[in-house]
């Protein structure tokens, strides 16, 4: 959760092995022309039903358990039950020195319980669940319920983007550029891991091919050895009978990778970066490393991505202009990420 401070520094594969790697996105096998599109290009040409996705639901559960320790010396007396209910009577006022601690309040409880409806400890909000709500609408800007929580209870839904820095915010704009110093998250916007990026390259940018054109917001990444800065954007690509795959990286995403490609099908820019000598990500990302084959093409593929605590630290509230549709960006350990929570959109697994 985080301390509505700052949140820490991000998922998905990329190129043609996100296409193959990412299960339960794909469309119908239509053969013939291949089609590539991405969020840099035309997005009408890359038309299907809208993809639906859900993310996981981290919960957050405190111990109420408090133990009040007295000053006699031949007693302790060990309370397991709500501070609000404890019996201050059960402690000798002859033998223990006076308390000015209120047994009604949450201190000796720490947080409260995320998820239990009631605002306690250093909760902001409480709608009496673990799940960061998806906007009633799918137009920017996003509406919001007024008691719309995020998951760790960390971020009243609602008040980010009414140009007020609340508790669980980093920063607010009230605007709905995500490419400027603020995103429409509430969170800072610094160019680093997991920020919000396009790729400029004419409007003919090739889904597959991400390292095609110009990156813009990425200009505080810098790949380790044996790996490139990419900008993840959304997509839909096909090749003959074998890939149909949509991909969901709403705002897009600044990553780094490296990948190699082998089959008869590759196409030579598929391959990128040493993936074999690729293995150490900067502080505050983890390691995504996935093998997919499918039709004769076997992709290897390794990606750094921003780590999280809660959805708070990620891009949550993003629109995503090429599928016209909010992005679902959560944290969650995914399937790649080895029990590691990252930033990732669900709907791409």
């Amino acid at each position: 959760m985080r301390r509505f401070t700052s949140s820490t520094t991000w998922l998905a594969a990329s190129s043609l092995g996100l296409w193959l790697g990412l299960a339960g996105c794909s469309g119908d096998d239509t053969g013939g022309t291949d089609t590539t599109t991405s969020a840099s290009t035309d997005p009408t040409t890359g038309t299907s039903t809208d993809p639906t996705g859900t993310a996981t639901d981290p919960t957050a559960t405190t111990d109420p358990t408090s133990t009040t320790a007295p000053t006699s010396t031949t007693s302790e007396t060990t309370s397991t039950t709500d501070p609000s209910t404890t019996d201050p009577s059960t402690t000798d006022p002859s033998t223990t020195e006076p308390t000015t601690t209120d047994p009604t309040s949450d201190s000796d409880t720490g947080d409260g319980v995320c998820g239990d409806g009631e605002i306690q400890g250093d909760e902001v909000c409480d709608d009496g669940n673990t799940k960061t709500e998806a906007p009633s609408n799918g137009e920017v800007p996003h509406s919001y319920g007024d008691g719309d929580c995020l998951d760790a209870c960390d971020l009243l839904a609602p008040t980010c983007g009414d140009g007020v820095v609340d508790a669980g915010e980093e920063c607010d704009d009230g605007n709905d550029d995500s490419q400027d110093e603020c995103t429409t998250s509430c969170t800072i916007n610094d160019g680093g891991f997991d920020s919000p990026c396009v790729r400029d390259c004419g409007g003919m940018c090739d889904a597959n091919d991400v390292l095609a054109g110009e990156i813009v917001g990425c200009e505080n990444v810098t790949a380790p050895a044996g790996a490139e800065k990419v900008c993840f954007d959304s997509g839909h690509v096909k090749l003959l009978n074998i890939i149909d795959r949509k991909i969901y990286f709403a705002e897009g995403s600044c990553m780094v990778a490296a990948q190699k490609c082998e089959g008869v099908f590759c196409p030579g820019y598929v391959t990128f970066g040493d993936y074999d000598k690729f293995s150490d990500c900067p502080a505050g990302t983890a390691l995504a490393d996935r093998v997919t084959e499918e039709g004769g093409v076997k992709v290897s593929t390794k990606v750094c991505h921003k780590t999280c605590e809660s959805d708070s630290d990620c891009r949550w509230n993003g629109h995503d202009d090429f599928w016209k549709q909010p992005g679902q960006f959560r944290c969650q350990a995914t399937p790649d990420s080895n029990n590691v929570k990252i930033c990732a959109d669900a709907q791409n697994f």
